[in-house]
């Protein structure tokens, strides 16, 4: 924002001065914005309910009732279980479990899933 105002030395040092307050203005936006998106960068808990059940049962329900066969696999040696990603080949439909030797928790389910590189699954 520039000020007009009669030419000479007077007129120089309120821009310097306009120049400074907007200076300072946008320096504090700055600040508070990069507080904002600290601030919303923690960690949340997610409170979600979880559907758990006999390891056996659950697998054995997603195999026969939904036709999803495991596409991924991995172990969470921290929390002493292993997940699994079930996939139905025709509908896309899949499902994320997690497990441990005696019991199994769907985490999520889905549709039309894809690999990483775009391609059915």
């Amino acid at each position: 924002m520039i000020i007009s105002t009669a030419t000479g030395s007077s007129s120089m040092g309120v821009y310097i001065q306009v120049l400074i307050n907007t200076h300072m203005k946008l320096t504090i936006i700055m600040m508070l914005t990069l507080v904002c998106i600290t601030a919303s960068a923690e960690p949340r808990r997610l409170n979600k309910p979880v559907t758990c059940d006999d390891r056996d049962r659950v697998f054995t329900v997603i195999r026969d009732e939904f036709k999803e066969t495991p596409q991924w696999w991995g172990a969470s040696p921290e929390q002493g279980t292993q997940l699994v990603l079930t996939v139905n080949p025709v509908t896309g439909a899949w499902t994320m479990i997690e497990f441990t030797s005696t019991t199994a928790c769907v985490l999520a389910v889905g549709e039309k899933s894809s690999s990483a590189w775009g391609t059915p699954i």
